[in-house]
Formats: C-alpha cells, sequence, structure tokens
C-alpha cells in the first residue's frame, strides 16, 4: 500500500508542476477541461495546485494522459527533428 501512496505523491507532485501548462498547451479552460475529462472543474484545480491530497491514482493518472503527459505526469520528449 505504501508504494501506492508513494507513486501518488509523486504523479501529484508532477501534475502540480505540469498540468497547469499542459492544460494551457491545448488551449483548455479550466471547464473545458475539466468537462471533456468528465470530471468537476474544482478536482483539476486541486490537482493542479498541488493539494489533492484525496485524489485517487487512478484519477491523477487519466488527468495526466488527458493533458497528453505521461502517466507519471510529466512531458512527453519531443519527436526528434522537432527539438
Amino acid at each position: 500500500m505504501d508504494e501506492i501512496e508513494e507513486r501518488r505523491h509523486v504523479v501529484l507532485c508532477n501534475l502540480a508542476a505540469h498540468a497547469g501548462p499542459a492544460r494551457g498547451r491545448l488551449c483548455l479552460s479550466l471547464e473545458n477541461a475539466a468537462r471533456l475529462a468528465r470530471l468537476a472543474p474544482e478536482v483539476i484545480a486541486v490537482i493542479e495546485n498541488g493539494s489533492g491530497g484525496t485524489t485517487s491514482l487512478a484519477v491523477l493518472t487519466r488527468v495526466a494522459l488527458f493533458l497528453g503527459l505521461t502517466e507519471l505526469g510529466m512531458p512527453r520528449p519531443r519527436p526528434s527533428g522537432m527539438e
């Protein structure tokens, strides 16, 4: 159980740093991102602030993938030739 909690903490910290800019690159408002991800806007706002203490690992991973980030909430590397 500790391993899952540790991973959730890592994903939450990464999303706190990268979710807002990723949403901005997609040109999505908080409300539109929440609607498309089928989450309440408050959930995304809490994740972006890094204070999602009760948010499950499954929801954090879903938000990360929805925003085009890796499962750990990190930006994906640019394809070669686009660097």
